[in-house]
């Protein structure tokens, strides 16, 4: 389905990649509340996908429960408009008792709706970390321009992170990583979230 965005309660794993040195971190907007430990925002390879959640906020009404682990593949503040590729956030809180996050994916709009906010409530990560990032599965879904990230806990802003979505000409070291050697045990035919 089109809309993808992912949640999962599993350590990060990082694949060591040579990236050009135009990819960065992403991009932190505004401040970031202290309860949050650690936070990078980069591309991801999605796992098969296990089933989906209802989520009325995104432009196909659902996400889609990962069936194992989500990788982080490359920190960077760009990513490549490639089918099949997932871009957004992985952090981790300070313990604390169970609360919901509201995540909101904010982008240039998206045909036929021309949608341009996305959100979703999800429990908080109580351990281990959690990731929500958007992957493109429909052509329709590949815009260039600026994509933010963000994440509220209670009202309170934890963080917005930006990316820029390029044309996959543009960033060639990084429209590839989920077909690269070391990624072709994950499958890249199912958008995978859990929010």
């Amino acid at each position: 389905m089109g809309y993808s965005c992912a949640m999962t309660r599993f350590p990060l794993l990082i694949a060591a990649l040579c990236l050009t040195a135009a990819s960065a971190a992403a991009e932190v907007r505004g401040p970031v509340a202290p309860s949050v430990v650690t936070l990078v925002g980069g591309l991801f390879c999605a796992p098969e996908t296990a089933g989906r959640r209802p989520a009325p906020g995104t432009m196909d009404g659902w996400v889609h429960v990962p069936a194992e682990p989500i990788v982080l593949v490359a920190e960077s503040d760009q990513a490549p408009m490639v089918l099949g590729m997932g871009f957004g956030v992985r952090y981790t809180l300070a313990a604390g008792a169970p609360a919901t996050v509201t995540y909101t994916v904010t982008h240039p709009p998206i045909p036929p709706s021309n949608m341009s906010v996305e959100s979703w409530d999800s429990e908080a990560p109580l351990d281990g970390g959690d990731s929500f990032f958007f992957q493109f599965d429909r052509p329709e879904e590949m815009v260039p321009g600026e994509w933010t990230f963000s994440a509220s806990m209670a009202g309170e802003v934890l963080f917005t992170v930006a990316f820029q979505v390029r044309p996959a000409s543009d960033l060639p070291a990084l429209a590839h990583l989920c077909r690269a050697p070391q990624m072709l045990s994950l499958s890249r035919r199912s958008p995978s979230a859990r929010g």
